[in-house]
């Protein structure tokens, strides 16, 4: 008898290829069968209306369809013999599909997915195919030909159970071989040697050695006893090194991150969310052990609407807690770029339908791939239900670690919530005990609690988790030196992890990515569509809450909210996104203003009446206004909410008198002085000279060649190579009116472009308004304005969505290095410490600033390549594309850039704060003709820093006022209404949360709401 073999040094190689050798045998008699399939069309098509088209014979190896064409095949199945076990189809395309039996969808096939078993007696099945790369984050995914997605072809085939058990077997403790062999000292190349010496295991851990003899056994019994006897001795070895006390447990949870539009349009987007419901619905049934989990209820209404029955499904999967619906949001949004009120409107609507989906709010906010996480956050969370908070993008910063996986959030304001961040891995994870080790490895927190989570699947099209994953889940759970694997639901983790809060570190105000900087700026005229939409639904909302009506704005509101997907408006998708979303948000915009307008003029002889100027603002206006039929234009002075008729004397007390003279402008309360090369030299406001330390609005082009994402990045080397303008200055004078004067400095920009900043001073007003016409021709370029002051305070201010952001601005500590630009919502400001004194720069809709010792910069517009012209033409090609931009470089063209610079003091009129102005200077009244308009409010007094943003309509004898603390002050806001007006606290949707009273408590960074209704 032989001596058994001393060399365990070999069992590695031999192991894999035994798992060779078991994998061929895993499918078999495989038998193709024909497929028939009607033209590719660009609309998607229900089945009932497709089942109606020709059908073609479709041959192996055709290519077909253009970008995210939909193409129906049929697929016809010959009956089965009975006792042969279940059959499966093969699917083979190099886009995703869905197949649907007896009408409804029944799998998704991808990269990751290419078998299903076919209930018995099936003669038939419909496949939803689309040309659109499947599995973007699957290592086997191919991407599409140049000539369309290549139809590989349909197969019957048998799967040998025996195989297939023991296949994973063997992988699961070959896997672990690996893990185990990578940290040996000294540690074995990464690779298996096929020739040569073999690494010795003299000086390996005893575990290794033991390891490899249990393997050894088992594969001996594959050679002497066939698969049988394998599968059995593994099994044995399996239980053998289970560890009965794992050090941590990962709990997976099923997930499949759509991205609601990126590398592809909405249509195509939706058509994911059927794709990958249909296969994580197939895996609940075939795995009982197995949880899945996704957020976005936009997703589930496409469902619902593309394949009802399937989200019916998913509906009773919920009920039963297979399925988890949570993240709170309706999509999951871009935190930094929309206002306050949009974010909190998706929260609204997210939770709304997560209460029709699940029966309650969801706990828990699920952001894995967000670029950024505004401070104000926290806060919302809490007033609309959430407790958790869970994302994987903070292991994505460049230059400091984020130091917690688990810790506890608190906000601006003070709100605090759980959360818990994966890190060194991301959100498509594959199951493979290097990720788990690594996910292990960064849970800083694992004294303090054992579990981390682990979202299982492949996102974008790739179906989510597998049944591969599934069996690995299986044998892989607690093997030695593992940690302990269980499928479970994401709320459930939260809900052990909060158990732990007191034990947790705290991490206060935003969460800053650093990484990504580039998306606050690319594709200005979308954020200004977006941003104009916002301004559209401000005023509607307003017009209802002074005429008592209250309109249903849903719809409106949902295509808002869907534009803050974190791939939309940040400017990281493909050109058909913003081919599609500009011109829709613009039309909804208008839509929005001319109801108002009618909502404002009212029946017919109404609209015969007095002319009104309408303040559709919660604060009040001043400022001038033109009037119709050439009159001469009028200074006003608005109440908040009101429509004042304008031969009435509302005339504001401001001087009407500007004196331009060449380089310099003045009123009696602002002074500006320019030098030639058209930037601004001098600036007094009241009476006290702003501190510049240099030419202001300076106008910087910098080289912009990101080393990764065009749309999304902007690197710190760009910014040590920015070249001032000094192309020769063309000055004019514009003078309107007496109240109301320019000077414009024109200049070339670049190669063939054109860069015109029009400074304007109206009369009676403290800001300067500077208009940036720019005629943009350059790739691969960023154009900033600089602001040089001698403000160099600690820190600057910036906006945000609800309050601010302060932010050091004083050179030297990594964590204010790597802030090289950042998102300011509208407005940011440099000042001394005490923020007594500084220099507000406002925009109308620009997000992307940066503050660096006094010297406040705003971007203006990239010239980036526009996502899918760039490295990820692999999964688009443009040669596939009906949308062909005119540039492949983000903003070629015209854009009219509206910004305004004046004093900041965090103790000023509230009317001349930045977040104010930000509203005050770029929305001005509606005129039209009719009857007074009030909505009861008359002003707010003693709270400087609490800024009323919003009004929106409750019904007909109640409206919400939206108010926020911007500079982190306290006191006691007095409000002033109208006889026969009240005004009490109340939830975010405006449940009245006590009594009426006149005085509120603000305290900073607080959002406050205020139910304003009539008294009964």
């Amino acid at each position: 008898m032989a001596s058994p073999n001393p060399f365990l040094q070999f069992v590695p190689n031999r192991a894999e290829s035994v798992l060779r050798r078991v994998r061929e045998r895993i499918w078999y008699d495989r038998t193709p069968v024909p497929v028939t399939a009607a033209a590719p069309t660009r609309e998607h098509r229900l089945l009932a209306e497709a089942k109606r088209d020709r059908h073609r014979a479709v041959a192996p190896g055709s290519a077909w369809g253009r970008l995210y064409d939909q193409r129906w095949f049929h697929v016809a199945l010959p009956r089965s013999s009975r006792g042969d076990g279940p059959r499966w189809l093969e699917w083979r395309d190099q886009g995703e599909a869905t197949l649907y039996v007896a009408g409804s969808p029944y799998y998704g096939f991808d990269v990751a997915h290419r078998y299903v078993a076919l209930p018995d007696g099936v003669r038939e099945c419909r496949v939803e195919g689309f040309c659109c790369q499947s599995a973007i984050w699957h290592p086997d995914a191919t991407g599409l030909s140049p000539e369309g997605s290549v139809f590989g072809g349909a197969f019957l085939v048998r799967r040998d159970d025996e195989a297939w058990n023991a296949w994973h077997e063997l992988r699961a403790l070959f896997d672990l071989a690996m893990s185990v062999r990578s940290k040996q000292t000294p540690a074995p190349p990464t690779e298996l040697a096929r020739f040569g010496q073999q690494p010795l295991v003299d000086q390996a851990t005893p575990l290794y050695r033991r390891i490899l003899h249990l393997l050894d056994r088992a594969l001996d019994a594959f050679d002497t006893d066939g698969i049988g006897a394998l599968a059995g001795h593994l099994r044995a070895a399996r239980a053998e090194l289970v560890d009965a006390r794992p050090e941590v447990r990962a709990v997976l949870t099923g997930h499949a991150h759509v991205d609601l539009v990126w590398l592809w349009p909405e249509r195509m987007g939706e058509a994911k969310a059927v794709h990958t419901f249909a296969t994580a619905n197939r895996l609940i049934g075939l795995y009982p052990e197995f949880r899945f989990a996704y957020s976005q209820p936009a997703s589930y209404r496409a469902v619902a609407r593309r394949a009802p029955a399937l989200a019916k499904a998913v509906r009773d999967h919920i009920e039963r807690g297979a399925w988890e619906a949570t993240g709170a949001l309706d999509v999951e949004s871009d935190t930094l770029l929309p206002c306050g009120e949009a974010l909190a409107r998706s929260f609204l609507l997210g939770q709304e339908e997560f209460v029709r989906l699940r029966g309650s709010r969801a706990r828990l906010l699920w952001l894995p791939d967000v670029f950024g996480y505004s401070g104000c956050l926290p806060q919302l969370m809490r007033l609309s239900g959430v407790e958790w908070f869970f994302t994987t993008k903070l292991t994505w910063s460049a230059v400091n670690r984020f130091p917690y996986s688990s810790f506890v959030w608190r906000g601006t304001d003070g709100s605090e919530v759980v959360a818990h961040v994966t890190q060194n891995v991301g959100y498509n994870n594959r199951l493979e005990l290097a990720e788990l080790d690594a996910n292990a490895r960064g849970h800083a927190q694992s004294h303090v609690h054992a579990e981390f989570l682990h979202p299982t699947g492949y996102g974008d099209g790739g179906g989510g988790p597998t049944e591969e994953m599934c069996e690995r889940a299986r044998r892989l759970d607690g093997l030695a030196g593992t940690p302990a694997l269980a499928w479970d639901q994401p709320e459930a983790f939260f809900a052990r992890l909060a158990t732990h809060r007191d034990a947790l570190p705290v991490h206060q105000g935003e969460c800053y990515l650093e990484y990504h900087r580039g998306t606050y700026t690319t594709h200005g005229a979308l954020k200004a569509a977006f941003r104009g939409l916002e301004r559209a639904l401000q005023i509607r909302e307003a017009v209802a809450v002074a005429t008592g009506t209250a309109p249903d704005l849903t719809a409106t509101w949902r295509r808002l909210v869907f534009a803050q997907f974190h791939d939309y408006i940040p400017g990281s998708s493909i050109a058909e996104v913003y081919a599609e979303g500009v011109p829709e948000l613009e039309r909804l915009a208008r839509t929005e203003h001319e109801d108002a307008q009618a909502s404002l003029a009212g029946d017919r002889s109404r609209s015969q009446g007095t002319l009104h100027a309408f303040n559709p603002l919660p604060l009040p206006w001043s400022g001038w206004v033109d009037l119709p039929d050439g009159r001469p234009a009028r200074c006003l002075q608005l109440p908040p909410l009101s429509g004042v008729a304008v031969d009435e004397d509302v005339e504001s007390p401001m001087a009407a008198s500007v004196d331009a003279r060449p380089r310099m402008l003045s009123n009696e309360r602002l002074r500006a002085e320019f030098a030639d090369d058209g930037t601004l030299r001098t600036l007094h406001i009241d009476g006290t000279p702003v501190a510049l330390a240099g030419a202001a609005a300076l106008p910087v082009l910098y080289p912009d060649r990101p080393a990764n994402y065009d749309a999304w990045d902007i690197d710190r080397h760009s910014l040590a190579l920015g070249v001032p303008l000094d192309t020769p200055v063309t000055w004019t004078t514009e003078r309107p009116s007496p109240h109301r004067a320019a000077l414009v400095a024109t200049r070339p920009l670049g190669k063939a472009g054109t860069l015109c900043l029009r400074w304007e001073l109206r009369g009676g007003e403290a800001v300067l308004r500077v208009t940036a016409e720019v005629d943009w021709r350059e790739p691969h370029t960023l154009l900033r304005l600089h602001f040089p002051t001698a403000y160099r305070g600690r820190y600057a201010r910036f906006g945000a969505p609800f309050g601010s952001a302060l932010r050091v601005q004083q050179p030297g500590e990594l964590l204010a290095e790597a802030q090289w630009e950042v998102p300011g919502s509208r407005w940011a400001a440099v000042c001394n410490d005490g923020e007594r004194d500084g220099l507000a720069l406002v925009t109308e809709a620009k997000y992307g600033f940066s503050a660096r010792d006094g010297d406040l910069t705003v971007s203006l517009l990239r010239g980036a390549r526009i996502t899918g012209c760039d490295d990820h033409r692999y999964a688009a090609p443009p040669g596939l594309s009906r949308t062909q931009p005119p540039s492949p470089f983000s903003d070629q063209g015209r854009h009219v850039i509206r910004l305004a610079l004046g004093r900041y003091s965090a103790a000023g009129p509230r009317e001349i704060h930045p977040a104010a102005l930000a509203d005050t200077l770029f929305t001005t009244p509606i005129m039209y003709r009719g009857t007074p308009l009030a909505a009861g409010l008359l002003d707010i007094d003693g709270a400087p820093t609490l800024l009323p943003a919003w009004a929106a309509p409750l019904e007909r004898r109640a409206w919400l006022l939206r108010l926020h603390e911007v500079s982190g002050d306290r006191g006691i806001a007095k409000l002033r209404l109208a006889a026969g007006w009240q005004a009490r606290a109340c939830a975010l949707d405006g449940t009245p949360e006590g009594p009426a009273r006149a005085e509120f408590v603000y305290e900073p960074y607080r959002i406050m709401s205020l139910r304003i209704e009539r008294k009964r």
